[in-house]
């Protein structure tokens, strides 16, 4: 069930572009704001032992109600944060930006907290399912039983 939108939720979006934690924090910038928090789930070149050249985030139809739910919660939680995030699905190389998120808020503290529940709960909600390839040229499908 989508919710309704709130002013404090500048975006929540779920799509094949390419995202940078510069387009979250500049849309969550402000005058009252005295702290934005941001962060980026990169793709790295490794999975424990080992090498991994590629990843495909794939999502259910329903991620982007999920996202937007996620977003509206935790802005809820934290009255006063502006809040920006952006999950990206499709084919992606190594160092490409998989999450983006930034949170504005008047203290430090707030936007930290939120940030990380923010990313906390994308991770744990959202239906979005990766497949990693790896240097062996083998596969595997990563967190897909959620």
């Amino acid at each position: 069930m989508a919710t309704e939108p709130t002013p404090h939720v500048l975006f929540a979006r779920v799509d094949d572009t390419p995202i940078t934690v510069d387009e979250c924090t500049d849309a969550v910038a402000d005058a009252t704001a005295g702290a934005v928090v941001s962060f980026a789930g990169v793709v790295r070149n490794h999975d424990e032992d080992r090498g991994v050249t590629w990843l495909r985030y794939s999502a259910h139809p329903s991620a982007q109600t999920v996202l937007e739910e996620v977003a509206h919660e935790v802005a809820l939680a934290h009255p006063g944060c502006r809040i920006a995030a952006a999950h990206r699905v499709g084919d992606l190389g190594i160092g490409d930006v998989a999450l983006a998120c930034a949170v504005a808020s008047a203290h430090r503290a707030e936007a930290f907290a939120a940030c990380a529940a923010l990313v906390d709960e994308i991770k744990a909600r959202v239906p979005i399912w990766k497949e990693q390839g790896f240097t062996d040229g083998s596969t595997e499908w990563v967190a897909a039983l959620r």
